[in-house]
């Protein structure tokens, strides 16, 4: 059967849809109109002149969002979406999207997005915790410090805003995540032992699937308490202790064994592991130290380094700040910093980035919440010198910069502007450029790459030693939460299969009704409903206290803004499955 006949069949009633008088309302309200060629007056066209196969062998039909806000504005009341997915299920192959929609393909641990959304829209955040534990054992730290860029590819943003998918998800772990015991079930043992050096995110993860695989799981931990850069780099008033506490103590809770202060190269060396019987070695150390950058001038008291600064603090010591601190950097530890700073008294907080805003690597609402505060910003602006007077720092020489071609990273260079320096008075300096590796006695026998961070296979994560595997920050570099949990995540299945499994730890926890009575019709003004934001505590409250900012959404507020998803992998299916395309007839 032709495309043409196949869809005159799905469709059932062509002619009702051939009242089109192509006067481009709907393409003037289509928010993709123009991307790509696309326009659906052109589409509507085809339609009425039974050029099907032109239409259907083209990636035109997939550039539609389904927002439906054509149908509200056309005069004549077309259903221009049941047009839309029938030719859409009648596509040529090549133009059908492979795999997951945009966001679970954006999310590192592939997180099923629609899904958990779809079940908060229906009023069930525990089903829709459950679909989070599928993936990622930490729902709620990632609910408040992912930096979700399944926001970034979510395509309800070309319609208006992208969903809070960060904040619900958060709103899911807090309602349902303390009553709920799921996810927790181990395999029989397997007779396995398996050392886990690291209690950061890719640490733990990896010893929580590897714990429910079956097999005997420990994990050293330099530090006095677990959580890695998650306990130690983020500031409490963005990660509270009790969360942070919990979704850790739930992982303990399958007889993972954890020993604190025990450091790799201090304590202990991969060969006495191996003596003890561990067969399998996960190195997720992750960067502990600040990088530190080549400034003329001395050390003088009232400069911190980045990292240091937010351990000491996030590990309970009250540093007493004064007049007015500048911070050096652009990324979230640069922010972060800038904000304990405020909330350690500082007067004055200036933030000195060498590119402009957009190029900062922080996120947004980090920014954009530190300004609230009253952090200043100088962009263009890097440091030349350090000053001090009798040991005591005094501010720092600067020179204006201009952005020249893109580096490797694809942001411009920038370029410092002859004659241009200039001094900013300053009573404390932190600087916070990134992190590195802190190899002290401790990664001799490990390869290492030209960046300075551990050599690991990018498939298995083996190492150049036999049985010893490393992931996280200390291979990839400074990276994010659930960039970390994916490579622990991936950790765990290599080892698994090194130790005899099959390698696969993925599971189904929730309750999922197959959503074949799926049609699409969206409700009205869907098209133009508005992001809605969690709440934040007073700005007022904020810059004294390390309480938490950000607020979770009341269970209207969830739904409400669950509500918005475009359901794209229901939209999908209703292309790529027979029996869901029996839905568009």
């Amino acid at each position: 059967m032709d495309r043409s006949a196949l869809f005159r069949e799905r469709l059932n009633d062509v002619k009702r849809f051939r009242t089109c008088e192509q006067c481009g309302t709907c393409s003037s309200a289509c928010p993709m109109t123009g991307v790509k060629d696309f326009n659906i007056r052109r589409i509507l066209r085809h339609v009425e002149l039974d050029l099907i196969d032109q239409i259907s062998d083209s990636p035109l039909p997939w550039f539609c969002t389904t927002c439906a806000r054509c149908e509200t504005v056309c005069p004549n009341g077309i259903a221009i979406l049941d047009i839309i997915r029938p030719i859409r299920s009648i596509s040529a192959e090549q133009y059908v999207p492979e795999g997951p929609p945009a966001c679970t393909k954006a999310c590192p641990a592939g997180i099923d997005v629609p899904g958990y959304l779809r079940l908060i829209a229906q009023g069930n955040p525990e089903q829709a915790y459950k679909v989070i534990l599928e993936k990622v054992p930490f729902p709620g730290i990632l609910g408040r410090v992912c930096t979700h860029p399944c926001e970034r590819d979510c395509r309800r943003g070309e319609v208006n805003q992208p969903i809070s998918i960060c904040a619900l998800k958060r709103y899911a772990a807090d309602k349902a995540g303390a009553k709920l015991e799921v996810g927790l079930k181990v395999a029989g043992d397997t007779g396995h032992r398996a050392a886990v050096v690291g209690a950061g995110p890719a640490g733990l993860t990896a010893a929580f699937y590897l714990r429910k695989k079956g097999h005997q799981v420990t994990v050293f931990e330099g530090r006095s308490k677990p959580g890695g850069m998650m306990r130690y780099g983020i500031p409490r008033y963005r990660l509270p202790d009790e969360v942070l506490d919990s979704e850790i103590d739930r992982i303990l809770s399958l007889g993972v064994e954890l020993k604190t202060d025990t450091k790799l190269g201090r304590d202990f060396d991969f060969g006495q592991l191996k003596r003890e019987g561990f067969e399998a070695i996960f190195v997720a150390t992750g960067l502990q130290s600040s990088r530190r950058i080549d400034l003329e001038g001395t050390s003088p008291d009232g400069l911190f380094w980045g990292i240091e600064f937010l351990e000491r603090v996030n590990g309970g010591e009250r540093i007493l700040l004064r007049g007015k601190v500048v911070v050096i950097g652009g990324g979230n530890s640069a922010i972060d910093a800038a904000r304990v700073a405020k909330r350690l008294g500082a007067e004055k907080v200036i933030v000195l980035y060498r590119r402009t805003r957009s190029e900062m690597p922080a996120m947004r609402a980090e920014v954009d919440e530190a300004e609230q505060e009253g952090v200043t910003f100088h962009f263009l602006t890097a440091p030349v010198k350090i000053l001090s007077k009798n040991g005591r720092l005094t501010g720092i020489e600067c020179i204006r910069m201009e952005l020249g071609d893109p580096d490797q990273s694809g942001r411009r260079s920038p370029i410092p502007v002859r004659g241009s320096n200039f001094e900013i008075d300053a009573d404390n300096l932190i600087i916070a450029i990134g992190q590195q590796l802190d190899r002290e006695g401790t990664f001799e026998e490990l390869r290492c790459s030209d960046a300075g961070t551990l050599s690991a296979d990018p498939t298995t994560l083996k190492t150049n030693i036999e049985g010893v595997f490393a992931g996280g920050d200390a291979v990839k570099g400074p990276s994010s939460v659930i960039e970390a949990i994916e490579s622990g995540r991936r950790a765990a299945s290599s080892i698994d299969r090194f130790l005899g499994g099959n390698g696969s730890i993925d599971e189904t926890l929730a309750e999922r009704d197959g959503n074949l009575s799926y049609t699409g019709k969206r409700e009205k003004g869907f098209a133009d409903l508005k992001r809605s934001d969690p709440p934040k505590s007073p700005l007022s409250e904020r810059c004294h206290t390390f309480s938490e900012v950000v607020r979770s959404f009341n269970d209207e507020e969830a739904v409400k803004e669950a509500r918005r998803c475009l359901q794209c992998d229901l939209e999908l299916r209703l292309a790529r499955e027979p029996l869901f395309q029996k839905n568009l007839t």
